[in-house]
């Protein structure tokens, strides 16, 4: 038989997929691995999904998203992060904030051209390109997980034409300043390059760290795609409901290319992610103040574990290194699974410079956190 296609075939299974099916399987599993939060999903989208559902919404939608819920967007956009230029016709509605992260390469790459991201990062942004016949340049971050803007310059060519900035980080809770927002917005400028900047985590923020969208700078609105969702402020992951901001020249190429492929987002969901983008999650303080409890934990225990960890300043992650009693990251999560039932992501699923390090989520109870860690120190001390 004639071949397969070689971009997907030889592309990898999703590390954390493969996690979550061990943990399904397992009946006294903890897990510190799937990224999602944990609180309920608000009323307020809950109820306006009813509605959606209540008022028959359920013919094919536009392609570009309900017009109701551009509209809330685009203000958000406008009043939230400072993105002044932002109009509905910049705005589409994805499914989740992956379609939007596809949707920006099958727009705006061609093959052979080189996309850029600072690794370790998310791990969709390494395997996605491929699909897209694109070369990915990985640049490796600074040891506090900051960007490093000398490999930038020193890796960048006349071929580059994407840049991705993941900002609060999954999976190294790093969250960039304003002159690092500034700096790279300089760079996007000075050598002609797109940039998508992913502010899925932009709730989630500690020690006093803000988000900056670069989209909100004077000049660069023709050149930067910024993507968000639902999925973490109102922890809606499962409801698949993402949106992005480009100039409107982009815009079009997306709608062709959804078109043909997904067809559009769920019509009724629309309906609730309108009321959430709307009115917000009336708890989201109460949430981040608890997850910052759950941070301080997760660090306190980690360096009583002698697990060096770089300071997460966002979303809900921290990535330490595993070196101190194992080379690599993969071999950690695997026997850690295998003899304690603790569920973590090995580094090897974020890129190539995060082989000693795993993953870890504390986007669970204290009590799950208090629990695994504990079997994470029973872990060590028989190594």
């Amino acid at each position: 038989m004639k071949p397969l296609s070689d971009a997907v075939l030889h592309s990898k299974k999703s590390s954390i997929r493969k996690l979550f099916e061990l943990f399904l399987k397992s009946t006294d599993a903890i897990s510190l691995g799937i990224g999602q939060p944990d609180f309920l999903t608000p009323d307020i989208i809950m109820n306006g999904i009813r509605k959606g559902l209540d008022n028959r919404k359920t013919m094919y939608p536009p392609a570009l998203g309900i017009q109701e819920l551009r509209e809330a967007v685009a203000e958000k956009f406008r009043t939230e992060n400072k993105m002044e230029w932002v109009q509905p016709e910049n705005i589409m509605i994805t499914n989740g904030g992956s379609q939007a992260i596809a949707l920006t390469f099958a727009a705006l790459t061609n093959p052979g051209d080189e996309i850029m991201i600072n690794s370790p990062n998310f791990l969709s942004y390494f395997y996605i390109p491929s699909y897209y016949h694109t070369n990915l340049v990985e640049i490796p971050r600074n040891t506090d997980y900051s960007l490093n803007f000398q490999e930038l310059e020193k890796k960048v060519t006349s071929k580059t034409k994407l840049l991705i900035i993941n900002s609060p980080n999954n999976p190294t809770g790093y969250v960039m300043t304003r002159d690092e927002i500034e700096k790279v917005v300089g760079f996007v400028l000075e050598h002609d390059l797109y940039l998508l900047s992913d502010e899925v985590y932009e709730k989630y923020l500690y020690n006093g760290r803000k988000c900056h969208s670069p989209a909100s700078l004077g000049g660069v609105e023709d050149r930067i795609i910024t993507i968000n969702s639902i999925s973490k402020t109102f922890s809606a992951t499962g409801l698949r409901v993402g949106f992005l901001a480009a100039p409107a020249n982009i815009i079009p190429l997306m709608e062709k290319y959804t078109q043909y492929t997904a067809a559009g987002v769920s019509h009724p969901v629309q309906y609730g992610a309108l009321e959430g983008i709307k009115h917000g999650n009336p708890k989201m303080d109460e949430i981040i103040q608890n997850y910052d409890e759950r941070r301080k934990y997760c660090l306190k225990r980690l360096q009583e574990l002698e697990l060096e960890c770089a300071m997460p300043h966002g979303a809900f992650y921290c990535m330490p290194s595993v070196k101190k009693y194992m080379y690599s990251g993969d071999q950690f999560s695997e026997q850690l699974f295998e003899k304690q039932k603790v569920a973590v992501v090995g580094g090897d699923a974020f890129g190539s410079y995060s082989e000693d390090k795993i993953r870890i989520s504390y986007a669970t109870t204290k009590e799950n956190l208090e629990k695994a860690f504990e079997r994470i120190e029973q872990f060590i001390k028989g190594l």
